[in-house]
């Protein structure tokens, strides 16, 4: 069964966080710089989802537009007219 884009963008982030690893300093901790560096690479690889996302988005609500809209259902008319 082939993923979707969606699909893969999360294992691939997934897998970016499973293997995620800093530079320690010598004196405990990490390096703050490479913090800041991993971070702006997640935030690159949400933004890339966030994107696609949008853009199938936009697609189905454009698809929705094009679709020509159903008339009222025989139940609805009949309501309508009661008084």
């Amino acid at each position: 069964m082939a993923l979707s884009f969606q699909q893969e963008q999360e294992q691939k982030i997934a897998l970016w966080l499973k293997n995620l690893k800093f530079r320690k300093r010598i004196f405990g901790g990490v390096r703050e710089s490479d913090v800041f560096k991993k971070i702006s690479e997640l935030d690159d690889m949400y933004k890339e989802a966030l994107l696609a996302e949008r853009a199938r988005y936009d697609a189905l609500l454009s698809q929705q537009a094009a679709a020509p809209t159903q008339s009222e259902t025989p139940g609805d008319s009949e309501a309508g007219n009661q008084t």
